[in-house]
């Protein structure tokens, strides 16, 4: 029977439950995921798993001491085009990565009434819409082209230099209502971020959440030498390919022709979007657990672990710095005391 408590150590020493997701506010995602991980759950953490890098170090130690399954939110790799992508891009189809750019745009913050915990710098961390969406962006591209990012130049501005409060609010996302107090904005509502590949190529990337009109609005176009493809998460069905000359949109499993792409539950013509992502993300890890092995440790991962969460926390601290000094600044990999988290391969699992 469902029931609801609001204190943590009941959840922790209820040996009925096994997975614990952690979806609150950023500041605290290290204390809980460890506090679970050590009380013998597994975890689901949501990006960013940490607000800085010894907290992403933190967790790695504590996932890699207590052994428990331990997956990180990034829904995005769940789109059976994302990964149908990712195969085209491992076979050889677009040739030598040159170019990838795209964009990740969203309105919930255009007007200073919009307000929510994630503007706070106490609460979320330095860095609001990099972190928030940024993240997403730069792992689904790293899946799909399965290259690193090494280094960024980047760019943050604040728009909206003050909100309106509300005295009183518990919604995650919402206008302000009722009474409110005016507050000082820290933390950026646009990130424009230069990027270079490890292997030469280039990219370039724009998160706005004061863009009116874009909801989810998240873009991705990848040009190698021999063709280029994009993908829109508002349109996630199609995945467009193109050539000098020829081009042509993919759909998924057209007339239930060609291979499986992801884990599709619904057959084609039936809209698989957000909701069936996050669940074949998530798929993986649980089928895991009920295998009852250990958890996965580089190449064999079949599910975004907290060393995918952990590059998301580097990737923050490298576009924040840049933005500081006004340079290039190389991404460094977060590091443990006991394994250099350099060591793992990336990014993980099986093509498909």
């Amino acid at each position: 029977m469902p029931r609801a408590v609001t204190d943590l150590g009941q959840v922790l020493d209820d040996p009925s439950i096994d997975v614990v997701h952690i979806c609150t506010p950023n500041q605290t995602h290290v204390e809980m995921a460890s506090a679970a991980m050590e009380a013998g759950k597994h975890v689901v953490v949501e990006k960013p798993v940490a607000v800085d890098r010894p907290g992403a170090s933190m967790l790695l130690d504590v996932a890699r001491r207590t052994g428990r399954h331990a997956a990180v939110a990034l829904t995005y790799r769940g789109y059976p085009m994302v990964r149908r992508a990712r195969e085209l891009v491992h076979g050889g189809h677009l040739g030598r990565l040159r170019l990838v750019h795209g964009g990740y745009l969203q309105d919930w913050l255009s007007d200073a009434n919009g307000y929510n915990w994630r503007v706070d710098p106490a609460a979320g961390g330095v860095s609001r819409a990099f972190a928030d969406i940024g993240t997403h962006w730069f792992d689904t591209v790293e899946y799909i082209a399965r290259a690193r990012v090494v280094a960024v130049m980047a760019d943050l501005a604040t728009l909206v230099p003050v909100r309106h409060r509300p005295v009183r609010s518990g919604a995650a996302f919402s206008g302000a209502s009722g009474t409110t107090e005016p507050v000082s904005i820290e933390t950026e509502d646009v990130a424009t971020v230069l990027v270079r590949f490890e292997d030469g190529a280039r990219g370039t990337l724009v998160v706005s959440q004061v863009s009116p009109g874009h909801k989810n609005d998240l873009t991705i176009e990848l040009s190698g030498s021999d063709r280029s493809l994009a993908w829109a998460q508002e349109s996630p069905e199609q995945l467009w390919v193109g050539a000098r000359d020829e081009s042509a949109l993919l759909a998924r499993s057209p007339s239930g022709a060609g291979p499986p792409v992801g884990i599709p539950s619904l057959p084609a013509g039936h809209p698989e979007g957000w909701a069936e992502a996050l669940r074949d993300v998530l798929r993986p890890f649980y089928a895991a657990i009920s295998a009852g092995g250990p958890p996965p440790d580089g190449a064999d991962a079949t599910y975004p672990t907290l060393a995918d969460g952990a590059r998301g926390v580097a990737l923050i601290e490298a576009v924040v710095e840049s933005a500081r000094i006004g340079r290039w600044v190389d991404v460094c990999p977060i590091q443990t005391p006991s394994e250099p988290y350099g060591s793992r391969t990336f990014p993980g699992g099986p093509v498909g």
